[in-house]
């Protein structure tokens, strides 16, 4: 028999509408980046000059340590010959030079990272929003057993737009991903994002939207979190960035470690049709597609929540956070 794809589905009016988001969250980067980010990150993060070095550096800073330092030499009555002020000019210059172009790229490393958090930031938290204004717009998420009632699901227009929204963020950071892999986990970034973007589109695809729309949200609320402390982290607010990466450990275990298969479990139980097969009905091969794709994110939730217990307990016994547990540890370009 032919497959029956759900009334709410409308090709190639949807194909557009994704197309249309994923260059809408491309866009919304270029402006925030250019009028938002850019000026901010410039005004907070201050490129140090020669002269900012020149007050702090110890070579040319006549500290009480750099005295003490000199006393033995001059006591042993040295009698190395002096260099000339030039030369030691031209050294102390030298060395300052090297000094300070070591502590730009530190500063400008710094500020691109902040740029990319605070991306992030903007785009989980407007996400996260439009999850929760659908989610508690009806009340079927309460009960799990009417995720797939009258299956396929009815999906309203609002459902709709966080399904676009979603896919088209996801889409656009994949494609990004894919461009700039300069993380230390990028293979298990990719598998998450195609994953991500497999699931959205079998889920809206089979008539699978409510599950679909729960699944998206528990993987977007922890996210804006993160991001938001890793901001304060590089602006070297250490004390609210502590309280903010301790918060989204707390939120991302409970939603991806625990909920997250919670979900996965109750999609198994509650898709199974009255002939035992999986919806949707002859065609149960999508059905445990979509329900791979989900133990795939549940593996790499799994390894990265692994990850965040790990950080935690050094936090405990070092007292700081030290950030993104999926940053680049090389230098950025």
């Amino acid at each position: 028999m032919s497959f029956e794809w759900p009334a709410y589905i409308d090709f190639p009016t949807d194909l557009l509408s994704i197309a249309g988001w994923t260059l809408t969250w491309a866009i919304a980067h270029a402006l925030l980046h250019r009028l938002v980010i850019v000026p901010l990150s410039d005004q907070w993060f201050e490129v140090p000059t020669i002269l900012s070095l020149q007050s702090s550096t110890k070579l040319l800073d006549p500290s009480p340590q750099a005295a003490a330092k000199a006393a033995p030499a001059a006591k042993a009555g040295l009698t190395q010959r002096k260099k000339p002020a030039r030369a030691k000019t031209e050294e102390a210059v030298a060395v300052s030079a090297e000094e300070l172009a070591a502590a730009v790229k530190s500063v400008n490393s710094t500020k691109k990272k902040f740029r990319n958090a605070a991306w992030k930031c903007f785009v989980y938290a407007v996400s996260s929003v439009v999850g929760f204004v659908v989610l508690f717009s009806d009340s079927w998420w309460k009960d799990p057993s009417e995720w797939m009632l009258d299956y396929p699901d009815p999906t309203t227009a609002l459902m709709k737009i966080y399904y676009n929204v979603g896919f088209g963020n996801y889409m656009y950071q994949t494609l990004s991903l894919i461009t700039h892999p300069n993380q230390t986990d990028f293979l298990a970034m990719c598998m998450h994002h195609v994953s991500t973007v497999a699931v959205i589109t079998a889920s809206y695809c089979f008539g699978f939207t409510r599950v679909g729309i729960v699944i998206l949200l528990l993987h977007d609320c922890s996210d804006p979190i993160m991001e938001f402390a890793k901001c304060n982290l590089y602006l070297k607010k250490q004390k609210t960035a502590d309280n903010l990466f301790t918060l989204f450990a707390i939120v991302f275990i409970a939603t991806r470690n625990i909920l997250f298969p919670y979900v996965i479990r109750c999609s198994h139980i509650y898709s199974i049709l009255e002939d035992g097969t999986r919806m949707p009905r002859g065609y149960s091969f999508w059905g445990n597609f979509c329900l791979g794709c989900l133990w795939v994110l549940a593996a790499l939730n799994f390894y990265w929540g692994f990850l965040i217990i790990k950080i935690a307990i050094k936090t405990v016994i070092t007292g700081e956070v030290e950030g993104d547990i999926r940053e680049a540890d090389e230098d950025d370009d």
